[in-house]
């Protein structure tokens, strides 16, 4: 029952018991009382037993994602994510309820995402949400998600500070940046010529959680420092100068912590002035993407990205996953960010079985926080959730092209 009518019948029982009590008509108030009793009783018991966004027939989750704007091919995930949602209403729902999508666009822009999420919590009245693939718009959301206690579980963004320092209804269902970060640079280190290497990002809060933890686990563990560190920002239109840079300073590989319009004027200028080393990149970076963007197959020819996936698209494993997402969105051409947020949304979707018919927000935050290595099927690496660790996603691989094919790689071949 909304508060306001627990208020106005509260308010009218009170004045009912006064006017009886000034009459003197006991039998009629010990009939008010007996019926104040069993309201706040069952009143009680529908409060334990309802949560917002929550009726007998369905569960509303709120859809966060960039569909238009420069970052619209990260917006290519929502489509995983509601296809595995329609999937499981066309296989009966969760405990007799079926899941209601309300998708909102953050264009990747702070200002908008907050916006969105104000109007998915108040306005739409969601019981949980399943979004974010831009770390500036989550970060932005960070202290609203504390202050309205929503169970939020990312699709992309991996920023670190979304999951550190913790919030307890806050889960990060992909690889933090750091994790990125050190899985690129064991990765380059794997190849026996590499003793230097070249970073090129830009200035942004998101370029420097990417670059940092590079840097340091470039020193930390294997004792180097950084023959070059470059600012390509946002926006550039022209990477010459850095790639004479790159090439003057001797580089053996590049790690281009960059955004998918920049990597791709750096690639083709890399090819352009015939810099054949390689460029890793993380997964903000998709190869066929890319490939289709630069409109040359052999600039990407040294490109390795981070690839968070169980196995190359053209394998058993992921045509699968590209097949239900045809399934609902036949017009959706499928690449690799279309899977970035299946793994999340499948954790999300256990914990809503695991929690039971009588759902709330209490209980599904605590059967995410008991998530243990959970295989999703589409990622490389199982998930894990605990009251104090939301970050859940451990390690990955490198990806690159082997003529037509991507190839998943664990080290350099």
């Amino acid at each position: 029952m909304p508060e306001w009518k627990r208020v106005v019948k509260l308010s009218v029982r009170t004045s009912m018991t006064h006017n009886l009590l000034m009459k003197g008509n006991m039998r009629h108030l010990r009939i008010v009382a007996l019926l104040g009793a069993w309201a706040t009783t069952f009143g009680a018991t529908v409060a334990a037993d309802v949560a917002i966004g929550v009726d007998k027939d369905k569960i509303k989750i709120g859809i966060m994602g960039p569909m238009s704007g420069s970052a619209a091919v990260f917006g290519k995930a929502v489509f995983g994510v509601e296809a595995l949602y329609r999937r499981v209403n066309d296989e009966g729902g969760i405990h007799g309820r079926k899941i209601e999508l309300i998708r909102e666009d953050t264009a990747c822009d702070p200002a908008k995402g907050l916006a969105a999420f104000r109007k998915l919590v108040s306005q739409d009245q969601v019981f949980a949400i399943n979004g974010g693939l831009c770390s500036s718009v989550v970060m932005a959301l960070k202290p609203e998600i504390i202050k309205v206690n929503i169970p939020f579980v990312t699709i992309g963004a991996v920023a670190g500070g979304i999951s550190n320092p913790l919030a307890p209804t806050l889960f990060q269902s992909v690889a933090t940046g750091d994790e990125v970060a050190r899985t690129m640079i064991d990765f380059a280190m794997t190849r026996p010529s590499t003793k230097k290497i070249a970073f090129v990002s830009p200035s942004d809060e998101w370029g420097k959680s990417n670059t940092e933890p590079a840097l340091v686990h470039l020193k930390k563990k294997y004792g180097l420092e950084p023959a070059l560190v470059l600012t390509m920002e946002k926006g550039s239109t022209d990477a010459t100068p850095h790639i004479l840079k790159v090439r003057g300073a001797g580089a053996d590989v590049v790690v281009a912590m960059m955004y998918p319009a920049e990597m791709t004027v750096f690639l083709r200028d890399a090819y352009k002035y015939g810099l054949k080393v390689p460029v890793l990149a993380p997964q903000s970076i998709s190869l066929e993407d890319t490939r289709a963007r630069v409109g040359t197959a052999a600039a990407v020819h040294n490109l390795y990205v981070y690839y968070p996936y169980v196995a190359p698209f053209d394998s058993p494993e992921m045509k699968k996953w590209a097949a239900l997402i045809t399934k609902y969105y036949p017009d959706e051409r499928i690449e690799s960010f279309s899977f970035l947020g299946m793994g999340g949304t499948s954790v999300l979707i256990e914990a809503l079985k695991k929690t039971g018919p009588q759902l709330t927000r209490e209980k599904l935050v605590a059967a995410l926080n008991s998530i243990n290595n959970f295989e999703t099927g589409v990622l490389g690496t199982t998930i894990s959730f605990s009251p104090t660790q939301h970050a859940g996603v451990k390690g990955g691989n490198m990806a690159t092209f082997k003529g037509d094919k991507v190839v998943v790689l664990k080290a350099w071949q």
